[in-house]
């Protein structure tokens, strides 16, 4: 029998539908017209984060890198039908971050870290290709005149896919469809152009960021997504200036004509406010400080606050310290350090949250996260609030954090300090953070009632599962068919409280079945109803 299997969970009064036309067997094979999605425990849940461990030995270890990212993707991905999920028509559109990382006669071994590594992507998209779509699309804004020399015109020429040059133009030297305006009411902007696909109806964004330090932190989702947008757009590292001076008039309606003013007003109320470091000065260069960081998150959050992600990730087998671009403390460059690891979820904050908690600083030292939740993008600071996920063989185990093993990158984000006297220019912004007064902001909900419910099918076709665990201890779970046969029995030793996956293996027949679950001092049950 070639399926493709659906849950639904009924009431016991809602079983008798069994035999209404809801729940009729499908029987259209698949087709052309099916659809993918992602896992349905990522899908359920945008405010988990998942770190998958990867075994990359070498960090220049092409296939092996290409191979596991071509296995991630399909276990991210599934296969689905028109009731649920993205026509296979969609557009794929991939953000990785390829930015300036030296010129053709650069040593290739000396890029690696800049940017996100090349096979990863190769290996990814392809996997992704596999379950069903098969329009993909690149897009970057870093310098174009690079990709030949780094082997990504090359890359997208033999995968089919689409890359093209679409910020060395000024708009006006476009084509009509080559850009997507957005209205936003931002602090700086009034309207964001968007390189077409990106934020098309029928578009389905990877945005797959790089582990590496960067003057603005650690180079996260956030960050990256700001390479989605168009020439002038997408240009926020370039230090504090007035666009109305250095911009040509024909940008100037894109932005809001008194930016200038609000940007000062916003960082002197922050500074008021106690975020951390954001009194800083520029020290040792012509631009940095608290000023340009408010103007470059306020700008930047503006971009993403209409900027529909459908993955957030960021690549980590191996990590950079430093500025970012090669620069560093290590005799002035900067050091490569095999983190293997890819951490990715829907929420582009909570990612980026446990990136820069994973590369060894303290989250709530950066006036990225205060700010998102000023402005009702995000609902969380303190990174032990986020629920994390250990991703392996396509399998969700819920984790604490610092069960996990940190890679400190140093970065030359805000320095404390003055030009007579500072911390050093590479530094961790590790010193501690008192999350209290943010307590009621994305404090993970207790589960207060045990439950059980299904989600929906993995790759391999077996029956995810959903257990809400009250108190820690001990779980034990039992499926029995209709005729109350015992069909699967599962141990779960030691679980934390919190939302946790189970996985069906042994699932072989649609039907009706009743699922039971016991804690030390809780039960729960379902009916269930697997129908193809």
């Amino acid at each position: 029998m070639k399926r493709r299997d659906f849950i639904k969970v009924s009431s016991a009064s809602g079983v008798a539908g069994i035999i209404g036309p809801e729940y009729l067997p499908l029987t259209t094979p698949l087709s052309d017209s099916d659809c993918f999605d992602l896992h349905p425990f990522i899908k359920e849940h945008p405010e988990a984060v998942f770190i998958h461990r990867t075994r990359v030995k070498k960090i220049t270890n092409a296939e092996a890198i290409r191979k596991t990212a071509h296995k991630l993707a399909g276990e991210m991905f599934v296969k689905t039908t028109s009731e649920k999920g993205y026509a296979n028509s969609t557009k794929i559109t991939c953000k990785p971050n390829w930015t300036c990382n030296g010129g053709p006669d650069t040593d290739p071994e000396s890029k690696l870290g800049v940017t996100t590594d090349l096979h990863f992507v190769e290996g990814f998209l392809n996997g992704v290709r596999e379950v069903g779509p098969q329009q993909f699309y690149i897009r970057e804004c870093a310098c174009p005149q690079n990709w030949e020399a780094n082997g990504w015109t090359a890359m997208a020429e033999r995968n089919n896919i689409d890359l093209r040059d679409l910020t060395s133009k000024n708009f006006w030297e476009l084509g009509e469809d080559d850009l997507i305006f957005r209205d936003v009411d931002g602090v700086v902007f009034k309207k964001v152009a968007f390189m077409a696909p990106v934020t098309a109806p029928d578009t389905f964004l990877i945005n797959i960021a790089k582990f590496k330090a960067h003057m603005m932190g650690i180079t996260g989702a956030i960050k990256n997504l700001q390479g989605t947008t168009g020439r002038k757009f997408h240009q926020y590292c370039g230090g504090h200036f007035d666009i109305f001076k250095s911009y040509d008039k024909r940008y100037h309606p894109f932005f809001q004509p008194d930016y200038m003013a609000k940007i000062k007003a916003l960082h002197k109320q922050h500074v008021a406010a106690g975020i951390p470091r954001w009194d800083s000065v520029p020290i040792g260069s012509s631009f940095g400080g608290g000023v340009f960081m408010e103007q470059w998150v306020q700008r930047m959050l503006d971009s993403y606050s209409v900027t529909p992600t459908g993955i957030n990730m960021v690549e980590g087998i191996y990590g950079l310290d430093g500025n970012g671009f090669g620069t560093g403390p290590h005799k002035g460059k900067g050091k490569n350090y095999k983190s293997n690891q890819v951490i990715f979820g829907k929420d582009a904050f909570r990612v980026d949250i446990i990136a820069h908690w994973l590369a060894g600083h303290e989250p709530g030292n950066f006036g990225l996260f205060h700010i998102g939740i000023e402005r009702g993008l995000s609902d969380v600071l303190d990174p032990f609030d986020i629920p994390v996920y250990m991703w392996e063989d396509g399998k969700a185990k819920k984790v604490k954090l610092d069960t996990f093993k940190r890679t400190p990158l140093v970065t030359n984000y805000l320095t404390i300090g003055d030009a007579a006297q500072h911390e050093d220019k590479y530094h961790l912004c590790n010193e501690p953070f008192d999350y209290k007064a943010w307590k009621g902001i994305g404090k993970v909900n207790p589960i207060d009632r045990p439950s059980i419910r299904a989600l929906g099918t993995n790759a391999k076709d077996n029956v995810v599962m959903e257990v809400s665990v009250p108190e820690e201890g001990n779980v034990y779970m039992d499926i029995l068919d209709r005729n109350g046969e015992l069909v699967w029995r599962m141990e779960a030793p030691g679980l934390e409280p919190g939302k946790h996956e189970m996985v069906w293996d042994g699932f072989s027949q649609p039907g009706l079945y009743n699922v039971y679950v016991k804690g030390m001092t809780w039960d729960a049950s379902r009916e269930m109803v697997i129908y193809t």
